[in-house]
């Protein structure tokens, strides 16, 4: 380890070339931590291209402006930060605590414009094992849970105690009743899927049978087949989901960063040691989860293995093809002479707004979605593609029975509410009052949640899950309203304000909405070309 100026230490990993070091600009993949471990950023976590930073213009914290110009190009690398040269007392609200030092680990992959040669990927869990962990294990391990080995990318992390939700998910299983006996509840129906077609998404959550027909998911996928396809892409593995990013703190809830590959070696080892989610193995058998992979949006090919549902109404891709066409309008009408992009390059942003309303979660036994409905507005389904899931709903009108608070977007569709809880009455007195709907969604089986259903959901085995959000004609406006706000505030900050100089950016923003709002108007009866709709998925022509 290297001490650089003000305290900044330096360990590197790979050696860079040794002689071209940044003076303007670089590009780095990094993962940033805190002290405990926990990550907070991760652009290969989150599929994004390397990070572009700028020097010498305080576009950056300060200590990480001293490590990278200490390195020379295609360097891997850690940097230790002092607090008073990252985010000092002030912190970032809910992610980053005041007074934290941070760990980033750097991978220069180009410096002042010029690139790095490249190379195998280089894994900095592979360079780190031995030095905490008790190894990478593996279902055929026949440990329990007293010595289930800890990997490192996962020992790296200091874990919270375990959750009251799977506690109480662990007592709910010893009490040795069917896993959906609930006190007042109502089954959730279920329903085949030509009895759903045409359904308008009104009434009741529904389970519908028969939706993965034909689907190459159904026959093919399951862990060994992730592993093979796709074992070496770098996931953010969580605590608990959703994570409510209004009122709860990054470190109280923390992220794991690892490969796919070995996320699931450590899903199958800790289903392996504990298969029964025994309450005084909690705390040694981790169930870490992996939701809200956009894998469709960032891996096409994945998109033929599954169809979203169009037996019932789902008019999410004629809605963004008609926003696309909306900005193309806007923009030729700002802009004498105005040349729209090529129609492939239009219908591939299209396509990945599309799905990445789809989305794909796996998970061990006993990993829980805590109670909350989706947000934007939107209806929700969730398919099983392998293993089970327990899911307890609460209807729209029971949302005030829930003791709501502001998950995300402003709106009150939070709730800390736990139906599986032997106290919930105790804790929540309106709880009663509500009225759970449940049912245990078995595997090749639907759940379709409509628009304001409030849903729990724990994993009764290991899981592959893949859910949508969508919108039918019953809700399409929530999608609108979302689209052309955000139009709007794109055009007055890019558009309007290197036309209209010196004009107030309210001013701006109005004369940008009430744009949007004469074209959408006019485009009332001339919705946008056939051919940059998406398709909803499946082996391609």
């Amino acid at each position: 380890v290297e001490t650089l100026q003000a305290g900044v230490e330096l360990r590197i990993l790979v050696e860079g070339d040794g002689c071209t070091f940044p003076k303007e600009s670089v590009e780095a993949h990094l993962v940033g931590r805190l002290p405990t471990g926990c990550v907070f950023e991760s652009t290969k976590g989150k599929f994004q291209p390397a990070m572009r930073m700028e020097l010498g213009k305080s576009a950056i914290i300060p200590g990480m402006e001293i490590g990278l110009r200490s390195l020379s190009l295609g360097a891997l690398a850690e940097l230790h930060i002092p607090s008073r040269l990252a985010y000092a007392h002030i912190g970032v609200p809910h992610i980053v605590p005041p007074n934290s030092d941070l760990l980033f680990e750097i991978e220069l992959v180009a410096v002042d414009g010029v690139r790095a040669e490249s190379r195998e990927a280089v894994d900095s869990d592979d360079l780190r094992r031995g030095e905490g962990g008790t190894g990478s294990p593996t279902a055929a391990d026949g440990v329990d849970a007293q010595t289930l080995a800890y990997p490192w990318w996962l020992a790296r992390v200091e874990r919270p105690p375990p959750t009251s939700y799977y506690l109480a998910f662990c007592r709910h299983l010893g009490r040795g009743v069917p896993a959906h006996t609930l006190e007042r509840a109502i089954p959730i129906p279920r329903r085949s899927r030509s009895e759903a077609e045409g359904w308008d998404l009104t009434g009741t959550a529904l389970i519908i049978q028969g939706v993965q027909e034909g689907w190459r998911a159904k026959d093919e996928w399951g862990f060994d087949w992730f592993k093979k396809h796709l074992g070496t892409q770098r996931q953010l593995v969580k605590w608990q989901g959703p994570v409510f990013t209004k009122v709860e703190n990054l470190w109280d809830s923390p992220v794991w960063e690892t490969s796919l590959s070995d996320y699931l070696d450590y899903v199958q080892a800790v289903d392996s040691a504990d298969p029964d989610c025994a309450p005084q193995n909690a705390a040694v058998c981790p169930r870490l989860y992996l939701n809200g992979w956009s894998a469709f949006r960032n891996i096409p090919w994945l998109r033929e293995y599954i169809v979203n549902p169009t037996f019932f109404d789902d008019a999410s891709g004629d809605l963004l093809a008609d926003d696309e066409e909306l900005r193309e309008c806007f923009l030729q009408g700002l802009s004498r002479g105005y040349a729209p992009p090529p129609e492939d390059e239009r219908r591939k942003q299209i396509d990945a707004e599309y799905w990445e309303l789809t989305k794909l979660f796996i998970s061990p036994k006993g990993a829980i979605t805590r109670l909350h409905f989706d947000n934007g507005g939107a209806h929700a389904w969730l398919t099983q593609v392998r293993g089970r899931k327990l899911f307890v709903c609460f209807a729209p009108e029971d949302g005030p029975h829930l003791h709501p608070f502001e998950g995300d977007e402003g709106l009150l569709n939070a709730s800390w509410i736990d139906p599986l809880s032997e106290e919930v009455l105790e804790k929540w007195p309106d709880y009663g009052k509500a009225t759970p709907y449940v049912a245990v969604v078995e595997e090749g089986e639907t759940i379709v949640a409509p628009q304001g259903w409030w849903h729990y959901a724990v994993a009764l085995d290991s899981s592959i899950t893949i859910m949508r959000n969508f919108y039918s004609e019953g809700n399409k406006e929530e999608l609108i309203k979302r689209k052309d706000e955000q139009l709007s505030t794109a055009m007055a900050q890019h558009v309007l304000k290197a036309k209209l100089k010196n004009q107030p950016d309210e001013l701006l923003k109005q004369i940008a909405s009430k744009t949007v709002a004469q074209i959408r108007k006019g485009m009332a009866n001339r919705p946008g070309p056939a051919k940059l709709r998406p398709s909803a998925g499946g082996p391609s022509p």
